[in-house]
């Protein structure tokens, strides 16, 4: 029975050969995922265009809808706060009122809140400055301890990660 030999890189030749052989196959696949781009980029087009007509027919269809649905008695629509409704056999035209849309400065209305005493109003958020605390500490046999005292600091969850190893070359990193 014949065991199967792992490959193996033994010196700088076999290592110059296998980048050589990994290059091609890389640069093999950077085109066809070019080609799929630009394949991707053409039916992008198409379809935008197409959303685009779908649009134009729908705002024209809204825009005389709501000509005529002007024009209807008012005793023949259906009215809530929010919206008036008149019914036809393919489908109801609706004319919605949205609520009015607000847009705050919070300085200004942080201020307003502030001098009219409303202090109910007011959110008081805390948050630790991890990026100053971190300098603070060390990490020992997967805890975060405290430097100053030693103490090991809860609410931390230390995750090892395993290493990366890579390989850069000047050439493919430029055609990317």
């Amino acid at each position: 029975m014949e065991t199967k030999q792992e490959f193996s890189i033994d010196n700088d030749k076999q290592a110059e050969g296998y980048i050589d052989n990994i290059n091609d196959k890389l640069v093999e696949i950077g085109a066809y995922k070019q080609r799929l781009l630009d394949k991707i980029q053409q039916l992008q087009l198409k379809y935008d265009k197409e959303k685009e007509k779908e649009q134009q027919i729908i705002d024209n269809r809204n825009y005389y809808l709501s000509k005529y649905f002007d024009t209807i008695d008012e005793k023949l629509k259906q009215k809530t706060k929010t919206q008036e409704k008149y019914r036809l056999a393919s489908g109801s035209i609706i004319k919605k009122y949205p609520k009015p849309s607000m847009t705050r400065d919070e300085k200004l209305l942080l201020s307003w809140v502030k001098r009219n005493n409303l202090a109910d109003y007011i959110e008081t958020t805390q948050k630790t400055n991890w990026g100053d605390l971190k300098k603070l500490t060390v990490i020992g046999n997967g805890k975060v301890i405290f430097k100053k005292t030693g103490e090991i600091i809860k609410g931390i969850t230390v995750e090892e990660r395993t290493p990366t190893i890579e390989f850069k070359e000047w050439w493919y990193v430029w055609i990317l």
